[in-house]
């Protein structure tokens, strides 16, 4: 599984290095699908990843403490969505190729017991928190699947293997991280059964502040029901946009009300 999610990342990362190529600086600064994102924030933010993945990879390989944005994401982020001093558009993309080559360099060089290392933050810089180093390529995965399609240069949308590996994923690691910086409605509470119609079905649930997801049947007790492509509903948990509405069961006001309670990443 592992290497099926490095080549994926491979993948999309030559297409969206190849779309970014194939544009002028005009292009570059254009504005993206996403809000307030240029194109070239975009890959700024994609060069930022390959390297910062880069560097976790190799702190886990000699037991090393690393942090995702050194000094912490609020006074290291800003700076890693724009390009550095005296750097223009095109260097921006030529130096993330450079990266995400690096970056599959490493992982595909890898024995598949080194896989099974920890990536540990300092406890002062949390972010990602501990994971196991096979975690990293299906989140270096997600950023190039997801902003390869935010660029809104006509790139193939979401991949077969990043869906299927991706929202089980998400929807487990809802137990431990329910967002990341987006603000969170704490007035909406309830249970939801998220239900794939060509996937799985998980029930998710809080209660006084404390979540709980698991995979369920699809008759499993839930206030609210939300059925789509497990496509759409990634999307749901990534906070983008879905390509159908879905069909909402029990209280239809509480299932509309889903992406209050859990925004995205």
């Amino acid at each position: 599984m592992t290497g099926e999610l490095v080549a994926a990342v491979r993948r999309r990362t030559d297409e969206v290095v190849a779309a970014l190529r194939a544009l002028d600086g005009d292009g570059l600064r254009a504005p993206s699908a996403l809000p307030d994102w240029s194109r070239l924030t975009i890959a700024c933010h994609l060069r930022y990843g390959a390297e910062a993945f880069g560097r976790m990879t190799a702190a886990a390989l000699e037991d090393q403490t690393v942090a995702y944005y050194p000094g912490g994401r609020a006074a290291r982020r800003p700076a890693t969505l724009e390009p550095a001093a005296g750097e223009g558009p095109a260097d921006v993309v030529a130096s993330l190729a450079e990266h995400g080559q690096v970056l599959d360099g490493l992982w595909t060089g890898l024995s598949e017991d080194r896989w099974d290392l920890v990536v540990r933050e300092p406890d002062d810089a949390p972010d990602l928190g501990p994971l196991p180093l096979n975690r990293l390529p299906l989140l270096r995965l997600t950023e190039v699947e997801v902003h390869g399609t935010d660029l809104d240069l006509g790139l193939a949308d979401w991949s077969d293997v990043f869906v299927r590996v991706a929202l089980p994923f998400r929807l487990g690691w809802l137990n431990a991280r329910r967002t990341n910086h987006r603000s969170v409605d704490a007035a909406v509470t309830g249970s939801w059964l998220l239900t794939a119609s060509d996937g799985p079905t998980w029930r998710v649930a809080v209660d006084e502040g404390t979540v709980r997801s698991e995979p369920a049947g699809r008759k499993a007790p839930a206030d609210a029901v939300i059925e789509a492509p497990a496509r759409d509903l990634l999307a749901l948990l990534l906070g983008r946009p879905l390509r159908a509405e879905p069909r909402y069961g029990g209280d239809v006001a509480l299932a509309r009300a889903f992406s209050r309670a859990f925004p995205g990443p």
